[in-house]
């Protein structure tokens, strides 16, 4: 499958994230020098499916692109890790137009997983 550079200010977050793992993920990022997994969005608005972590990091680099794998809600099952909250595409579309998020591990998209090569962060900045 192949990755696509993108501005992560163009992509969206569809729950929350834990600061506690951002800071330790922008920390391990900045000492390898390497961005080590693309994010997967949806192609529905660039919703995030995995890696909401890795887009706050980006932001807090100033990074101009990161690369990310791009799927359809059509091709991908999701459930949800929380009791009592329901998920599913259509849930997940209406509460991004309403601006409206999931808590944090909230939506778990069944990704299948792809070959990536690190990239330098010095290619995205």
């Amino acid at each position: 499958m192949n990755y696509y550079l993108l501005s992560p200010s163009k992509l969206n977050p569809i729950e929350d994230h834990s600061k506690e793992r951002v800071d330790w993920l922008l920390k391990k990022i900045q000492s390898e020098g390497y961005w080590t997994k693309p994010i997967a969005i949806a192609q529905e608005h660039n919703l995030v499916m995995d890696g909401h972590h890795r887009l706050e990091v980006s932001l807090k680099l100033g990074l101009i692109k990161v690369p990310c794998f791009i799927f359809s809600y059509k091709e991908i099952n999701i459930y949800s890790l929380r009791e009592g909250i329901e998920v599913n595409h259509e849930i997940i579309i209406d509460n991004f137009l309403k601006s409206k998020i999931f808590p944090y591990k909230t939506a778990k998209h069944e990704l299948s997983a792809h070959e990536f090569n690190p990239l330098s962060i010095d290619k995205l900045k």
